[in-house]
């Protein structure tokens, strides 16, 4: 998913079915799909997100219950910032995707609890959130507890947020960024030593993307600067600037080993 945080790319997923409606047409709905399936392979295959955005707004137009196509238009836009775009499509995601079909509206649940986070909604946040993550049919319950997890810490709620992603780690111990949001929730709590264990456990995870995530490398540096250790915060903002000199965390990072 070019173009992506690789945080949004752990936690969110696309899960393929087909969804039709009384009203739409049989020839409507195979055009949605076809449009859906071209999205699919432009999104996935080709990484080129705006031309599966244009192959999605088609898809949609086609068949407004096209439940897969809202879904991915929704995760898309998210992963793109845009998101008062993402939000209406992953509302009318969970509207399609309704209790009667759990499986696949764990997931949805989950992508609009980041967007959720994202824009402060985190009330509304934590109530799906914890829908998803308590689902029985919810194949990979720890990704929405570490976003649950994100939540609390936005919220100030640090012992929940350690209590949870405890849980999520628990389910997955190689799930990375539950390891540096559990990091997070220490080191607000002023917990410095543990916060130090649990990012030094994310960063030597370096499947699925988590070699890329400079946010745990960013905050051993600040939490070795809490212990006095200015050598170690060098290495790791060296480290995060390093990844992706580019990015904002890139250049932050950058910006305090200057100051050092």
């Amino acid at each position: 998913m070019k173009g992506t945080h690789p945080i949004v790319l752990l936690l969110v997923g696309v899960f393929l079915g087909a969804c039709g409606a009384a009203d739409i047409s049989e020839a409507d709905v195979r055009k949605s799909e076809r449009f859906y399936q071209a999205a699919y392979i432009s999104w996935f295959q080709e990484h080129n997100n705006l031309e599966a955005i244009r192959h999605l707004t088609r898809a949609v137009e086609a068949d407004s219950s096209n439940d897969n196509a809202h879904y991915l238009l929704g995760t898309i836009r998210l992963g793109r910032s845009e998101y008062d775009l993402a939000e209406k499509h992953l509302r009318m995601a969970l509207k399609l995707r309704d209790k009667s079909r759990p499986a696949v509206r764990v997931e949805a649940l989950n992508s609009m609890g980041v967007l959720l986070i994202h824009t402060r909604q985190l009330d509304e946040a934590v109530a799906m959130l914890k829908e998803a993550a308590q689902e029985v049919l919810n194949r990979e319950p720890w990704l929405a507890m570490g976003n649950l997890g994100w939540a609390y810490i936005e919220l100030g709620e640090y012992d929940k947020a350690v209590e949870t992603l405890r849980l999520a780690l628990f389910d997955q111990p190689l799930f990375c960024v539950g390891k540096y949001r559990l990091g997070e929730a220490y080191y607000h709590k002023g917990e410095y030593q543990m916060a130090l264990a649990s990012l030094e456990g994310a960063i030597q995870i370096t499947d699925g993307g988590c070699d890329k995530m400079q946010e745990p490398y960013q905050l051993l540096g600040m939490t070795h600067l809490r212990m006095n250790d200015e050598t170690e915060a060098r290495d790791a903002f060296g480290r995060c600037h390093e990844i992706d000199p580019t990015s904002e965390v890139g250049a932050g990072c950058a910006k305090t080993l200057a100051g050092l």
